[in-house]
C-alpha cells in the first residue's frame, strides 16, 4: 500500500500532535514544562542533574528554568544538594515524592501508544524526529551536537 503524504499534511499532523501532548501535560498540578523538569532530574546521570544543564539541554535560557526548579523544590518533588565540584552549583535531586508523582507521569500515554506501534514504524518515527528536533531548535539545519545528553534513554546517535 502506498500513502501519499504532503509537506502541509504531515506538518499539520505533527503540530496536532504535538498539541495533544502538551495538553497531557497539564497533570495532577503540573505544568508540561514541571514535568519535562522532574523527568529530567529523575533520567539525567547525577553530574548533569544542575539547573544550567536543564537549561542546555532544553536549550533554553536559565531564568525560567530555574523558576521550575524553584517551584518543583517548593512542592517538594525536586531538593536542592551540595555539589562537590562547585560550591556555585546545586545538584538537584528527585525526592520520594517526585518520585511517587512519576508512577503517574502522563508520557506514560504516549509510550503505550509506541509500544504499540509495530518496530518499523517505531523507527521510522525516531529517524523522523531525529531529522526534525535538531532543525526546529538550531531553526536552520539538521546537525547534531553528539555526545549531548538526551534523557529517556536516547543519546541522539540513532540508539533508541
Amino acid at each position: 500500500m502506498v500513502i501519499e503524504v504532503s509537506s502541509t499534511g504531515l506538518a499539520t499532523l505533527i503540530e496536532r500532535t504535538s498539541r495533544l501532548i502538551h495538553s497531557l501535560g497539564f497533570a495532577r498540578g503540573l505544568y508540561p514544562a514541571q514535568w519535562a523538569a522532574l523527568r529530567y532530574f529523575s533520567e539525567a546521570p547525577p553530574s548533569r542533574r544542575t539547573s544550567g544543564a536543564l537549561a542546555h539541554y532544553q536549550r533554553m535560557s536559565l531564568g525560567p528554568v530555574a523558576r521550575t526548579v524553584r517551584t518543583l523544590v517548593e512542592k517538594g518533588l525536586l531538593a536542592r544538594a551540595a555539589n562537590p565540584a562547585s560550591r556555585r552549583v546545586d545538584l538537584i535531586t528527585v525526592t520520594a515524592a517526585g518520585h511517587a508523582m512519576l508512577i503517574d507521569d502522563p508520557r506514560a500515554t504516549i509510550t503505550a501508544v509506541v509500544q504499540d506501534m509495530p518496530q518499523e514504524h517505531q523507527v521510522a518515527l525516531a529517524t523522523a524526529l531525529e531529522v526534525l528536533i535538531p532543525v526546529l531548535f538550531s531553526g536552520h539545519s539538521a546537525q547534531k551536537t553528539e555526545g549531548e545528553f538526551v534523557y529517556g534513554g536516547h543519546q541522539g546517535n540513532g540508539q533508541l
